[in-house]
């Protein structure tokens, strides 16, 4: 072997590696054969044009024009689709045509779905309607399956950058629907990007419940009383970008400290919610409102979470509900229940790699 040949093969050795460390999570394989980053995650808060709702799928962000490949077998159909949203009627739904061979896209954007031998459907969308294969084509025509590992398009151009990164957001949205209507988290399922920094707890408020007024928790000196909801500002990064995500799973528990100082028990710890799925099936807009907050208000300004444009901050309900009960907007603490004294509240939260965040603060009630 010559050097040349020696250098190739060693650097070729070396991306091989790169390229295999860099993803994780699900068995299957990626939808790429690049690198690529994530953008959006499954359950996080969106309110662009002031419509709350969740994400629903997971935003994988290469440059456009790169190749998408399925990672699934099944039957193959190619859409035109619309988005139908809005705040007053609150909703957000999709609507599709068949789209073939030769047509125009109305959105400039496409939906190759595959639908697998366990009628989950995999949905591609944002895909170049001039970069879908003829045999794609076919197969959607004829009701015929596709096989694992086939080209099914490429990434269309995004028209703008979702910041804090500052190139143009060229993603693949991949959005999984169960046979029965459930949101499938696709990380589960399918790799994704190794990531190795923790979510970050930036503040904890009470919350006045059905209101929203609000006190920082974080000084360990304040005193409650009444109803009130307990609400996180949190966020999270993955490896080589700066996107950021809401959380994989969130949970919660309530002490008394006690003047012998010795601790009881008064809420066990409940998760409120661990994302492999969404809580309901249907339009995306379900308890957006309800585990998610768009703002509260605190001291003398009002905090907005922010999931459209800009950094993502977002505003999370932990007394909204539990992964075992479900939830409601009528969920709260009331803290008149509870003997006056002091408590300490402790949050635990993870990203989708388990990555964990722990926080803890403490309160007087005085009823």
């Amino acid at each position: 072997m010559d050097l040349a040949s020696h250098k190739t093969t060693l650097l070729t050795a070396i991306l091989c590696v790169a390229l295999t460390i860099s993803v994780s999570a699900g068995e299957l394989p990626a939808i790429y054969k690049v690198a690529f980053d994530v953008g959006a995650q499954f359950y996080d808060y969106q309110n662009y044009q002031r419509i709350p709702y969740f994400h629903g799928g997971i935003d994988l962000c290469v440059p456009a024009g790169t190749d998408v490949y399925t990672p699934v077998s099944g039957r193959v159909s190619v859409s035109d689709y619309k988005i139908l949203a809005s705040s007053n009627p609150h909703r957000f739904s999709y609507t599709r045509t068949p789209f073939r061979r030769g047509m125009t896209s109305n959105t400039r954007y496409l939906e190759v779905a595959v639908v697998d031998e366990n009628g989950n459907s995999w949905m591609f969308r944002h895909i170049d309607p001039s970069s879908v294969p003829t045999e794609i084509f076919a197969a959607a025509d004829s009701g015929k399956s596709v096989t694992a590992g086939s080209k099914i398009g490429a990434v269309a151009r995004w028209h703008q950058p979702v910041f804090p990164e500052k190139r143009n957001y060229d993603h693949i949205h991949l959005e999984i629907i169960g046979p029965d209507g459930s949101y499938l988290n696709p990380a589960a399922l399918v790799a994704t990007v190794k990531d190795y920094y923790p979510p970050i707890i930036h503040n904890v408020y009470a919350v006045k419940h059905g209101r929203d007024e609000g006190v920082a928790l974080d000084g360990n000196n304040r005193t409650l009383s009444s109803k009130i909801d307990i609400v996180i500002g949190a966020n999270d990064r993955m490896n080589r970008s700066a996107y950021q995500h809401a959380l994989y799973t969130a949970a919660w528990s309530l002490e008394r400290l006690n003047d012998d100082g010795s601790v009881t028990s008064q809420v066990p710890e409940q998760e409120v919610f661990r994302f492999d799925r969404l809580p309901f099936t249907g339009e995306r807009i379900q308890l957006s409102t309800v585990i998610y907050k768009d703002s509260i208000s605190a001291g003398s300004g009002r905090i907005r979470a922010n999931g459209a444009d800009g950094p993502r901050f977002f505003l999370i309900n932990l007394t909204s509900g539990t992964t075992a009960s479900g939830y409601s907007p009528t969920n709260h603490l009331d803290t008149t229940r509870l003997a006056n004294g002091r408590y300490r509240l402790t949050i635990k939260v993870t990203d989708s790699a388990g990555n964990p965040r722990q926080k803890s603060v403490e309160f007087q009630i005085r009823n």
